[in-house]
């Protein structure tokens, strides 16, 4: 091999252009056939795994970011309504160019700077799905097999070196995580028809980095890659963290907790078992080391949302996915501040909502990210779902009020339906095996579409009503009333179908349907009773308090 493969100029990114498919680019290609540069443009990108695609969006982001940097918004502006050519690009990104070689002599991209020496390591172990080593000893591998990913040409090396280094979780004594911890939760903002328009929305200005930056500001390449030079190192009696402070701002894009050093062989002919390319030169094993880069609380990654643990506490931790997806439970933290103030957007979202958004139109919040157990990836989610900017701070104020009602409720209905569910089906509901978890995923999925209709309904009510006119009580019973109660009714009849009654205990299931069909309409003397908890998440009247009030006030007024 005469020179180094370099992650600017290769092509080595996949993607899918307007016409002809799936294509390979290199970075600065990726304006390619827009507007003025006429031609077939690049849609979006056609990673073979979902996780390299979400970490291709955070190294092209960062890329820009890092390389093209538009000094303010009005720069900003410009290059949203009339992107720049390949050309351009290519001349930005040329500056780091010795950042990203990466195979050849040190520096080498995201891997340490020392030839690090070691046993071998299967190239298979860079993938964060793929058992582990006690996995493999206790021969637990059932559903994702061991030897499966056994060669990487250099284009899936580069994606799967760049994602662990990103979402690193933990891996045992010294191996540290990610900047943001292990598998963090990302959302972008995304709009359009072309890959630079899911890319540029989130780029930062100079003004946005600066305001990251720690008391003392580094301009020195290493302290935005710092595989540039040797690591330092985090051994428990000599190393110590890194803090904002010891490094540029834009490392939190190219944070690497990771010591690896790839193996580079050349191909007989082989090809990648990820891509099923043929490259000259693949990967079959690397070496790694523990006690690599440890980051301290209180880096700040635009891309990322994050929450305090309590109102006494000013640490932001980053947000991590957990089991059960994204969805529209979750979207009050990720897309506007929660009242109580733990939960915060990421930057990029409250920078869209402030500065982007007579620019951005129809935007969509895309949130991806690994669910872990601690070392062990249980599986990689992704949600989009609808932005909504508000612009007017009442209309705000009101749907951050009414919001967490609205979810809060929902909460509860899932858990009566399934209870209701497992009722009719077992004698034993308590003792019931198995995972009934497919019935809420369902539930919140079939309401999701109804929820963000409501809130587009509740931003006109609201604008329109007066001052003192509180429209969220109507709002709230209209969502009890027309979405939750016939959906969880429905889904009950589904699952605890008469088809086969023959089967099952009549008087068991009559009894199920009638207990959740008592909590939807509100029906109870207690206020622990399910249905009288449920009209008071959401603030309103039970249908029994409406008719009291209406006999009160009959008899007043005779």
């Amino acid at each position: 091999q005469n020179s180094p493969y370099n992650l600017i100029h290769q092509p080595w990114i996949p993607i899918i252009r307007e016409r002809a498919g799936q294509d390979w680019i290199a970075p600065w290609q990726i304006t390619e056939g827009i507007g003025g540069h006429a031609g077939n443009p690049v849609l979006r990108l056609a990673a073979p795994r979902p996780d390299f695609d979400g970490a291709l969006h955070e190294f092209l982001i960062g890329l820009l970011s890092t390389c093209f940097t538009p000094e303010d918004e009005g720069e900003w502006r410009k290059f949203w309504n009339a992107p720049p050519s390949p050309d351009d690009l290519k001349q930005a990104f040329v500056k780091y160019e010795h950042a990203f070689n990466l195979d050849g002599e040190a520096p080498r991209f995201m891997q340490d700077f020392d030839k690090l020496n070691g046993d071998d390591v299967p190239v298979g172990a860079l993938l964060m799905d793929q058992p582990g080593s006690n996995t493999l000893v206790r021969n637990a591998d059932h559903f994702i097999k061991r030897d499966g990913i056994t060669i990487l040409g250099r284009p899936a090396a580069a994606m799967a070196l760049f994602t662990l280094q990103t979402y690193a979780p933990s891996g045992g004594a010294g191996h540290r995580t990610s900047l943001r911890g292990g598998g963090p939760l990302t959302t972008l903002v995304t709009t359009g028809n072309s890959l630079w328009e899911r890319l540029w929305p989130n780029v930062e200005t100079n003004d946005q980095i600066a305001g990251r930056a720690g008391r003392a500001v580094k301009s020195d390449p290493v302290a935005i890659f710092p595989w540039l030079a040797r690591t330092r190192t985090s051994e428990k009696s000599t190393g110590r963290k890194v803090t904002p402070d010891d490094a540029h701002p834009l490392q939190v894009y190219w944070g690497m907790p990771r010591r690896i050093r790839l193996r580079f062989t050349h191909s007989d002919g082989e090809v990648c078992s990820l891509t099923r390319q043929a490259d000259e030169v693949i990967v079959k094993n690397y070496v790694t080391k523990n006690y690599g880069i440890e980051y301290s609380d209180g880096w700040k990654h635009p891309l990322s949302p994050y929450y305090r643990q309590n109102k006494e506490s000013t640490l932001l931790l980053p947000m991590h996915p957990q089991p059960g997806g994204i969805s529209y439970r979750h979207w009050l933290g990720l897309v506007l501040k929660t009242a109580d103030g733990l939960g915060v957007p990421a930057d990029c979202v409250l920078h869209v909502e402030q500065s982007r958004h007579r620019s951005v139109k129809a935007p969509l919040l895309a949130a991806f990210g690994y669910d872990m157990d601690n070392m062990k990836a249980r599986g990689w989610t992704i949600s989009e779902m609808p932005l909504q900017v508000f612009q007017n701070e009442r209309v705000k104020q009101e749907i951050v009020a009414l919001t967490p009602r609205l979810v809060r409720a929902a909460e509860q209905v899932t858990g009566q339906l399934t209870g209701a569910v497992k009722r009719a089906l077992f004698d034993k509901p308590k003792e019931a095996k198995g995972d009934f978890s497919h019935i809420s995923d369902r539930f919140w999925r079939e309401t999701e579409a109804e929820f963000f209709a409501l809130l587009e309904n509740a931003k006109d009510m609201i604008g329109k009503a007066g001052e003192d006119e509180d429209v969220k009580p109507a709002l709230a019973r209209q969502w009890l009333e027309k979405i939750l109660t016939p959906t969880a009714e429905r889904l009950f009849d589904e699952y605890a179908s008469t088809t086969d009654i023959e089967f099952k205990d009549m008087r068991r299931l009559v009894e199920a349907r009638f207990s959740l069909v008592s909590t939807l309409r509100g029906r109870g003397t207690k206020k622990a009773a399910p249905g009288v908890k449920l009209y008071g998440l959401l603030d309103i009247p039970t249908p029994a308090d409406q008719a009291k009030t209406a006999k009160q006030i009959a008899e007043a007024h005779p």
